[in-house]
Protein backbone atom coordinates (compact mmCIF):
# COMPACT_ATOMS: atom_id res chain seq x y z
CA UNK A 1 0.00 0.00 0.00
CA UNK A 2 2.07 3.38 -1.12
CA UNK A 3 2.18 5.78 1.76
CA UNK A 4 0.95 8.81 0.60
CA UNK A 5 3.16 10.99 3.28
CA UNK A 6 6.27 9.41 2.52
CA UNK A 7 5.83 9.62 -1.15
CA UNK A 8 4.78 13.04 -0.78
CA UNK A 9 7.95 14.03 1.24
CA UNK A 10 9.85 12.52 -2.01
CA UNK A 11 8.03 14.69 -4.49
CA UNK A 12 8.37 17.95 -2.59
CA UNK A 13 4.17 17.70 -2.28
CA UNK A 14 4.03 18.32 -6.04
CA UNK A 15 0.76 16.91 -7.03
CA UNK A 16 2.49 17.28 -10.85
CA UNK A 17 5.33 15.02 -10.15
CA UNK A 18 3.63 12.52 -8.25
CA UNK A 19 0.88 12.28 -10.88
CA UNK A 20 4.51 12.54 -13.70
CA UNK A 21 4.96 9.11 -11.49
CA UNK A 22 2.11 7.52 -11.27
CA UNK A 23 1.91 7.80 -15.15
CA UNK A 24 5.11 6.37 -16.27
CA UNK A 25 4.48 3.58 -13.26
CA UNK A 26 1.75 2.67 -14.68
CA UNK A 27 3.55 2.74 -18.38
CA UNK A 28 6.06 0.56 -17.28
CA UNK A 29 4.35 -1.85 -14.45
CA UNK A 30 0.63 -2.08 -15.31
CA UNK A 31 0.57 -5.48 -15.99
CA UNK A 32 3.48 -6.20 -13.46
CA UNK A 33 1.60 -8.77 -11.32
CA UNK A 34 0.68 -10.50 -14.38
CA UNK A 35 4.18 -10.59 -15.50
CA UNK A 36 5.54 -11.76 -12.07
CA UNK A 37 3.07 -14.61 -12.08
CA UNK A 38 3.94 -15.72 -15.99
CA UNK A 39 7.84 -15.44 -15.18
CA UNK A 40 7.51 -17.51 -11.49
CA UNK A 41 5.14 -20.29 -13.90
CA UNK A 42 8.10 -20.23 -16.46
CA UNK A 43 10.41 -20.46 -13.55
CA UNK A 44 12.51 -17.58 -15.36
CA UNK A 45 14.26 -16.88 -12.10
CA UNK A 46 16.77 -14.28 -14.06
CA UNK A 47 14.14 -12.40 -15.45
CA UNK A 48 12.13 -12.70 -12.36
CA UNK A 49 15.17 -10.78 -10.19
CA UNK A 50 15.30 -8.10 -12.87
CA UNK A 51 11.66 -7.13 -12.24
CA UNK A 52 11.27 -7.18 -8.47
CA UNK A 53 14.47 -5.62 -8.21
CA UNK A 54 12.82 -2.36 -10.34
CA UNK A 55 9.73 -2.74 -8.46
CA UNK A 56 11.19 -3.04 -5.03
CA UNK A 57 12.89 0.13 -5.65
CA UNK A 58 9.92 2.24 -7.20
CA UNK A 59 7.61 0.76 -4.11
CA UNK A 60 10.46 1.97 -1.58
CA UNK A 61 10.00 5.10 -3.48
CA UNK A 62 6.25 5.38 -2.67
CA UNK A 63 6.56 4.66 1.24
CA UNK A 64 5.84 0.77 0.57
CA UNK A 65 7.24 -1.29 2.97
CA UNK A 66 5.38 -5.12 2.89
CA UNK A 67 5.63 -5.75 -0.91
CA UNK A 68 9.11 -4.13 -0.84
CA UNK A 69 10.01 -6.83 1.85
CA UNK A 70 8.76 -9.77 -0.05
CA UNK A 71 10.62 -8.23 -3.06
CA UNK A 72 14.23 -8.99 -1.61
CA UNK A 73 13.11 -11.77 -0.60
CA UNK A 74 12.40 -12.48 -4.34
CA UNK A 75 15.59 -10.79 -5.45
CA UNK A 76 17.66 -12.46 -2.94
CA UNK A 77 16.80 -16.40 -4.04
CA UNK A 78 16.12 -15.58 -7.61
CA UNK A 79 19.47 -13.68 -7.95
CA UNK A 80 21.07 -16.98 -7.39
CA UNK A 81 19.00 -18.97 -9.71
CA UNK A 82 16.62 -20.36 -6.98
CA UNK A 83 12.62 -20.33 -6.87
CA UNK A 84 11.37 -17.93 -4.32
CA UNK A 85 8.49 -18.54 -2.31
CA UNK A 86 4.87 -18.63 -3.87
CA UNK A 87 3.79 -16.99 -1.11
CA UNK A 88 5.81 -14.32 -1.40
CA UNK A 89 5.05 -14.29 -5.04
CA UNK A 90 1.05 -13.96 -4.37
CA UNK A 91 1.70 -11.11 -1.51
CA UNK A 92 3.23 -9.19 -3.95
CA UNK A 93 0.46 -9.82 -6.97
CA UNK A 94 -2.27 -8.80 -4.37
CA UNK A 95 -0.28 -5.80 -3.11
CA UNK A 96 0.65 -4.60 -6.94
CA UNK A 97 -3.49 -4.90 -7.38
CA UNK A 98 -3.73 -2.71 -4.46
CA UNK A 99 -0.95 -0.37 -5.57
CA UNK A 100 -2.97 -0.35 -8.97
CA UNK A 101 -6.13 0.58 -7.08
CA UNK A 102 -4.36 3.47 -5.10
CA UNK A 103 -2.67 5.13 -8.04
CA UNK A 104 -6.38 5.07 -10.45
CA UNK A 105 -8.09 6.74 -7.96
CA UNK A 106 -5.31 9.06 -6.94
CA UNK A 107 -5.07 9.85 -11.00
CA UNK A 108 -8.71 10.57 -11.14
CA UNK A 109 -9.24 13.15 -8.51
CA UNK A 110 -6.81 15.31 -10.19
CA UNK A 111 -6.92 14.83 -14.00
Amino acid sequence: MIDFDVLRSYMDNDEDIIAAVFMAFMEEHENGAEKIQSLYDEQNWSELFITAHSLKGILASFGEAKAVERLEAIEGTTRNGEAPQADDIQFVIQELGVIKGQINEYLASVI
